[in-house]
């Protein structure tokens, strides 16, 4: 157990580094996780034993869904009205025809059978949510673009595992006559995809409803209930015959665009929880590998990677956004800015764990071709951005950077006027508050009331005074008969 534990606190603690290190001189984070995996692997150290791939395959449903409720939890309705046609357009058609151009490149360059191509095919065509949210999620972007590339990510998963599945089905069992099975194909595709849709709003309602009327002990546990309802979209969907990731990320988006209470630790919880997640989730996928794998499988590595970035995504993005708005500049970027992550590494293990006939080539295939494709683009999407002129002019803050910044001085002082005390009757306006200082709120018999300038004081009432933390002093001299609670950091 304490060599166990030992080994996790390492592989967090270079995840860490490594992500600080990554951003700092631009290289794409994720990278790091997989070579700290393929370090400390079999192929590497050795101080990791292989993890068995269905383990892996365990820990990349879990990292996705806890993924994709993260990124949900930021993305606004408004957002995904303004781009719900380019984004499901991309996420369906646009894997279609990536998966077909990218099936007859593995057909020929790794001289697969048409099934084990058809897999690799529909691997590397489906966007990673969890690569695009970590590199785009901080670039001053034009908006209409990162609304594109973001729900495209968060709902293309669900296309791409339909497909895998499909497929998989398909060479174990067979489809009968092609009526048959074009009819079984759309049959269970509108169901998958229906059922993780209606899963997805009810537990999404249920879920901010919980939030709402559920008066817990502590805020600390608000995020874990919202945890729950992550899982839970995920697992009553798939029950059901649907598509869990689908559910998932719609359930994040219904509870994200609801009241929320303790909103601020909800956001932060899930986003600290993601970030371990994409750790785990990329280490664990780096020990499946090692150097001498990868140089094996170099030459038809690149090809595959040369075909994905320069002819799959943009004959996919080109031929799905027709008559969609996009100039010709912003069709480019779309192009080059559709990163790969663990989504076809983990595609790929479901096919190898079927019980089909499934090369033990394509896992190395397809993780080449992730690693080449994020190293390159990675390194290059910001300065295409600038050389195309997609830079917003004067991007501002998310709310939760800004209340970020905020919590690094700002405190909120509680104050009680008592029965006797000189400030009763008086206005607001009448009291000389200290500078950077600012009553908020005034907590009256249950009710809460925001003070106006003629709003007058009254026994018993409690204040929530907002200010710079060094005026701390200074507003215990103004306030020095009353009493004045502990001070604390924004929630």
């Amino acid at each position: 157990m304490e060599s166990f534990l030992l080994l996790l606190s390492v592989i967090l603690l270079a995840g860490v580094w490594s992500a600080r290190v990554g951003n700092r001189i631009g290289f794409p984070v994720l990278i790091g996780f997989v070579a700290i995996g393929i370090l400390l692997g079999p192929g590497g150290l050795g101080i990791s034993p292989k993890v068995p791939l269905s383990t892996a395959q365990s820990v990349g449903y879990i990292a996705l869904i806890l993924i994709l409720f993260e990124g949900g939890l930021h993305t606004s309705a408004a957002r995904i009205r303004n781009v719900w046609l380019p984004a499901l357009s991309l996420a369906t058609v646009g894997v279609l025809i990536s998966a077909a151009v990218m099936a007859c490149l593995a057909h020929y360059l790794l001289n697969l059978p048409f099934f084990p191509s058809a897999l690799v095919g529909v691997a590397v065509s489906s966007t990673d949510a969890a690569s695009v949210f970590s590199i785009l999620g901080g670039q001053p972007l034009r908006r209409r673009l990162v609304d594109v590339l973001e729900v495209e990510s968060g709902t293309n998963d669900p296309m791409a595992f339909f497909l895998t599945i499909v497929l998989i089905q398909w060479s174990t069992h067979g489809m009968g006559s092609f009526w048959h099975a074009s009819f079984y194909v759309i049959g269970t595709f509108a169901l998958q995809m229906l059922v993780g849709l209606v899963v997805g709003l009810i537990t999404g309602y249920l879920g901010s409803l919980a939030n709402q009327r559920i008066k817990l002990d502590t805020g600390g546990l608000y995020p874990t209930l919202t945890l729950a309802f992550a899982l839970l979209s995920y697992a009553a969907a798939v029950l059901f015959h649907g598509s869990g990731f689908l559910s998932v990320y719609v359930a994040s988006v219904v509870m994200g665009n609801r009241r929320l209470e303790h909103r601020y630790s909800i956001m932060r919880f899930h986003e600290g929880l993601s970030w371990t997640m994409h750790i785990l989730m990329f280490v664990v996928l780096g020990l499946q590998m090692s150097p001498s794998r990868l140089f094996s499988i170099m030459l038809p590595g690149l090809g595959l990677a040369v075909g994905a970035l320069f002819v799959a995504r943009p004959v996919a993005v080109w031929l799905s956004t027709l008559r969609m708005g996009f100039k010709w500049r912003e069709k480019l970027f779309m192009s080059w800015a559709g990163f790969r992550g663990a989504v076809p590494i983990v595609l790929v293990l479901t096919a190898i764990l079927s019980p089909g006939y499934t090369p033990s080539t394509m896992l190395d295939a397809v993780f080449f071709v992730v690693i080449a494709s994020t190293l390159v683009q990675g390194w290059t999407v910001k300065p295409l951005a600038n050389r195309l002129d997609l830079f917003e002019r004067s991007p501002s803050e998310g709310l939760l950077e800004l209340v970020a910044i905020a919590r690094e001085n700002a405190i909120v002082t509680p104050i009680e006027i008592p029965g006797n005390s000189s400030f009763i009757d008086r206005k607001m306006v009448e009291i000389e508050f200290p500078e950077n200082t600012l009553c908020y709120a005034i907590i009256r018999d249950n009710h809460v009331i925001v003070p106006r300038g003629a709003t007058r004081l009254q026994a018993y009432d409690h204040l929530l005074v907002l200010s710079d933390r060094r005026h701390i002093s200074d507003l215990r001299r103004l306030f020095n008969r009353e009493l004045i609670g502990d001070p604390e950091f924004l929630p």
